[in-house]
């Protein structure tokens, strides 16, 4: 919703972002042949690198490139001048698609503002962006979960019928390794399609690059998930003792009570703060569960022991070691499939 006001201005503006003051109006204000075919639009995808993925603010910071490319027939040459060489022209005398990154977060370009342009018309513009750029996570699957970055690019000021964008390609990862670490990264193919502005009745022509990240569970299993399986034991050793030991008893079970609330409280801080749970979150709130579970029949047991109960106590005993390992697999079974 934050967008949506920047693109009603981008888009009701359309002089916005045009040289007004150039000689020649015609080459920045017209798109080639206004009258004719959309106008065709080539953009190739250059991935140089993912420095970082950030879960909670729901943000990635690229490093890429990207080549744009249109024939504009108005640049061309007459034959007795034409020289086989490029021209390089700022972007800001001639025309351009009026590219819009749509999640950009911050992109800084590092090159010229410049265009080159051959003897022919063809105009080519090239730009490395490195910044972030919004993603809207989906978290549900964590720790086993694949996100998709999307790298979204719009023509804010022309319609599907004036512009359209033809052969995207981008660059694969294969053998490749990126900043990002713990992830694994495939690039996927182009999706060319339709933005729509429904406040403004708008549409705009849509190119979209989605780089495909699929997390490295197995950091988080060890450093999160086996931590708190231990935690569950340590809850679970307090049936192997007599129900009449009661200080130790109560003593194991509420230290795996504060230490499973830790756990817990510490991975919810790594991760954004959404309305569904996350695997992670079945995981934990049932191992709370548990070690509460642990507590409260430790607390029983040794109530019963003190009341002349001592058979039923050890009975109580024997039934939950096999009823808290039982517990235990539905837990990690519902968390991890």
């Amino acid at each position: 919703m934050k967008l949506l006001p920047l693109l009603l201005l981008l888009i009701s503006n359309t002089l916005f972002a045009q040289n007004l003051d150039s000689e020649a109006y015609d080459l920045v204000g017209d798109r080639p042949n206004a009258t004719g075919d959309a106008t065709l639009v080539g953009v190739n995808f250059y991935l140089i690198d993912i420095d970082s993925i950030d879960d909670v603010n729901q943000r990635f910071s690229i490093d890429m490139f990207v080549r744009i490319h249109w024939q504009d027939p108005r640049l061309a040459l007459p034959e007795d001048r034409k020289k086989g060489s490029n021209r390089t022209i700022p972007l800001n005398e001639i025309w351009s698609p009026r590219g819009l990154i749509v999640n950009d977060r911050g992109l800084t370009p590092q090159l010229p503002l410049v265009a080159d342009v051959d003897d022919d018309g063809g105009v080519q513009y090239r730009q490395r962006f490195s910044g972030e750029l919004a993603v809207n996570m989906d978290l549900r699957e964590f720790p086993f979960d694949t996100q998709r970055l999307p790298i979204t690019i719009i023509s804010y000021q022309y319609t599907p019928d004036e512009l359209r964008f033809s052969s995207p390609t981008a660059i694969g990862l294969e053998g490749r390794r990126l900043s990002a670490d713990g992830w694994a990264y495939t690039m996927l193919e182009p999706e060319v399609s339709e933005f729509r502005v429904a406040a403004a009745g708008a549409i705009r022509p849509q190119l979209t690059f989605v780089i495909e990240a699929r997390r490295n569970s197995s950091y988080y299993l060890v450093t999160t998930l086996l931590p708190m399986t231990l935690i569950l034991f340590m809850a679970w050793t307090a049936f192997w003792l007599q129900p009449d030991i009661i200080p130790t008893r109560i003593g194991i079970s509420t230290a795996s009570i504060f230490s499973m609330i830790a756990f817990g409280f510490s991975i919810r801080l790594s991760l954004p703060a959404v309305s569904y749970m996350t695997r992670t979150d079945i995981f934990v709130i049932g191992s709370m569960l548990m070690v509460f579970s642990a507590l409260g029949v430790a607390v029983l047991g040794s109530r019963w022991a003190h009341s002349d109960r001592m058979p039923q106590a050890q009975r109580l005993n024997a039934i939950a070691r096999w009823a808290y390992i039982g517990l235990f697999i539905v837990v990690a079974v519902t968390a991890t499939i």
